[in-house]
């Protein structure tokens, strides 16, 4: 039962490198026969030299390269396309797995189980040092702490989209929990992995700069996940498209978009919303106010929680009225 961590590394040091690394090498009662490691350096010319890359004594550690700089989404499916493992899971390089335990209780599980997905709690460090567990159930659609069968995503054809640069873990977990029974996803109740808020970590800013320059993936990528949900025929699709929308919608009408300088920028997206969603407007209406209320309230709660949403200036009925025509 071979499992395969792969991790995307950029301008991350072995300095940087050495705290995931030695959290997994010095993992307990681990038959590490059964795990190897790729690296997956994505163009960058700080590369792990083979003599770092040796010093942990229990790890079988490859290192691949990218021909050219594709971002961390197709960085992992580089891995995932040269790994012959039965399970893959993914790390990001200035991480650490939380429990010295974790890789055992991950190992036992999918050896017994064999699940097509597992999910496992995470720990969140934000920069000041503080801990937070949080619970594996509501940690969709993050990529840590979370172990995937490969045959499965192969035959399903799950797979990271050339297309989305960010927001890339949100695509990739929407079209595989969008591929399978819900009730198959395996929940432990254990803490395996740490999230760090790494201050100089583009994709962990708490300003409103990053988010508003993405902004095009943050658009794309729900975009790109609802066509993969249709062609599947997803029992997930129209739910998806509804809170998707309405969490562009809340963005959109955030104080991200206060600033003048990204009026432009704001209007250009609200006339694509717009036109999109009016094309989907039966689906609104056939989910009924009260159930699409209620995928508003978690968009927003999420949102609010991972990024720098502290207030909105429309409501759900503006929502109703001006993007869909409905009074």
């Amino acid at each position: 039962m071979l499992l395969d961590i792969i991790i995307p590394q950029y301008k991350e040091t072995e300095e940087k490198m050495k705290p995931l690394l030695d959290s997994i090498n010095n993992q307990v009662n681990v038959d590490f026969d059964n795990v190897k490691l790729t690296v997956v350096n994505d163009f960058s010319d700080v590369i792990p030299s083979v003599e770092f890359l040796n010093s942990f004594p229990n790890l079988d550690i490859s290192l691949i390269r990218n021909d050219k700089n594709t971002g961390p989404g197709l960085a992992r499916q580089n891995g995932m396309d040269n790994t012959n493992a039965d399970y893959i899971m993914f790390c990001d390089s200035d991480d650490v797995l939380f429990d010295n335990k974790a890789l055992f209780i991950i190992m036992d599980f999918i050896s017994k189980y064999e699940p097509n997905y597992l999910v496992t709690n995470i720990a969140i460090e934000d920069m000041e040092g503080n801990v937070i567990i949080k619970k594996g159930k509501s940690t969709f659609p993050w990529m840590h702490g979370k172990v995937f069968k490969r045959e499965f995503l192969v035959n399903n054809d799950i797979r990271f989209s050339p297309n989305v640069r960010h927001l890339e873990d949100s695509y990739f977990t929407t079209c595989l929990v969008g591929s399978l029974d819900p009730k198959t996803i395996c929940y432990l109740d254990f803490t395996t992995y740490k999230w760090k808020n790494n201050r100089d970590s583009l994709t962990r800013r708490k300003d409103d700069t990053y988010m508003v320059d993405t902004f095009e993936d943050f658009y794309n990528s729900p975009m790109e996940t609802y066509k993969f949900l249709v062609k599947k025929n997803s029992y997930l699709k129209f739910s998806y498209l509804i809170s998707s929308t309405l969490g562009i919608f809340i963005v959109l009408h955030s104080n991200l978009f206060n600033k003048e300088e990204y009026k432009e920028k704001r209007e250009l997206y609200i006339g694509k919303l717009k036109e999109f969603v009016r094309k989907k407007k039966n689906i609104f209406v056939i989910y009924g106010k009260e159930r699409v209320n209620e995928l508003f309230n978690y968009e927003y709660k999420e949102l609010a929680e991972r990024n720098s949403i502290t207030g909105i200036n429309k409501s759900l009925e503006d929502f109703y009225k001006e993007y869909l025509g409905i009074e």
